[in-house]
């Protein structure tokens, strides 16, 4: 049978979860740390962080006014905790947001020690946030402070937020990943990013020298927030397979022309075959079953694109938002990102060659 007509052919030497890549080694990613029968992780997320603050309005509210009204915490979009943040100090939502931050900052830097206590994130000199919470003022004034908690164990230590906005970095950070024959067969590659409330996708194009991280942009980008629905593992990869057509289709309009390439990351573990063997609670179903091949699901429900059959690669979503940023970590031999999310991610690199910074 050839292709297109039912069975697609594998490209070959296809590897998940790749540790060596052309600018640096993955140390690692999403290690377990445990705090007795908890994940440490689970401290330092923007969940934590939400439920810090919905603590803490609660405080407040005994005397006076529940800060932000009745809202519930969860929704409080970060527009208006940056808008309380800038306000007058006797304002009550500015102070229930100054010891939210303050609480989470201490509880994310106590996170941030273990991992740096570890082999795996022996020496890091910096430190790259990403997630949901990255965003904003509220993110920055966490960052700060943990940098400056951080330094009365580790004096050089820098913390930086991440250069692209958390929803485009999980896309963007393939660019340096895939295989660079493979993606130097257009301007432009699919790639898909899915985490424990959003699945995201988009068209990744590229404007300038690839080895510059500002050189890529998100084009026909989209996102479904699959944690509101009551949908299944199979029910999210269809809807996957079918963002994915429709974004090929679209490509042409947006003046891109498609690399034979899709790029998935998702929280987890990835097995060099594809599998998922562990870390997707958050996600629904059963991901990491041993006869569930996520990248093939995606290859043969996808088809072709531009007449060719797609590598389809997965990895780590941390390490793929963190990889967006690889090519501005100059001046450092090591460095690690955590993502700020429904979880805590974490990875660790060491980079081939430490570039003078400019």
């Amino acid at each position: 049978m050839e292709l297109g007509e039912g069975v697609l052919a594998k490209p070959s030497e296809v590897v998940h979860g790749q540790r060596e890549l052309p600018l640096l080694t993955v140390q690692s990613y999403s290690l377990p740390l445990k705090d007795g029968s908890k994940f440490i992780g689970d401290r330092a997320s923007g969940t934590e962080f939400r439920e810090i603050l919905s603590r803490h309005r609660g405080l407040a509210s005994a005397f006076g006014p529940k800060p932000f009204g009745s809202e519930k915490t969860v929704d409080i979009d970060s527009k208006k905790l940056d808008g309380a943040l800038a306000k007058d100090r006797t304002n009550p939502e500015k102070r229930t947001i100054e010891r939210s931050v303050e609480e989470f900052a201490e509880q994310f830097t106590s996170v941030l020690l273990r991992f740096l206590q570890t082999p795996e994130w022996s020496g890091t000199e910096r430190v790259v946030c990403g997630g949901g919470l990255s965003q904003g003022d509220v993110g920055e004034e966490v960052f700060g402070r943990v940098e400056t908690l951080l330094r009365g164990s580790y004096p050089s230590i820098e913390v930086k937020r991440l250069h692209h906005h958390p929803d485009e970095a999980g896309m963007i950070g393939w660019a340096f990943v895939a295989p660079a024959y493979v993606l130097a067969q257009g301007n432009g590659f699919l790639a898909i990013d899915i985490g424990g409330t959003n699945l995201r996708w988009g068209i990744v194009r590229v404007n300038g020298p690839t080895d510059d991280a500002g050189s890529y942009s998100v084009v026909c980008k989209d996102k479904w927030c699959h944690a509101e629905d009551n949908v299944s593992r199979d029910d999210v990869v269809e809807r996957m397979a079918l963002e994915l057509r429709r974004a090929a289709d679209a490509a042409g309009s947006r003046g891109v022309t498609l690399a034979p390439f899709i790029g998935l990351s998702c929280p987890g573990l990835v097995s060099p075959d594809g599998r998922i063997l562990r870390g997707v609670q958050n996600l629904p179903g059963d991901w990491s079953d041993d006869d569930f091949l996520f990248p093939d699901r995606i290859a043969d429900q996808v088809g072709m694109i531009g007449g060719a059959v797609p590598t389809v690669l997965l990895h780590n979503d941390a390490v793929i938002q963190a990889l967006s940023d690889a090519p501005l970590m100059v001046g450092v031999e090591r460095w690690a990102a955590v993502t700020l999310g429904t979880g805590l991610g974490n990875c660790s690199f060491a980079n081939r060659t430490v570039r003078p910074c400019p």
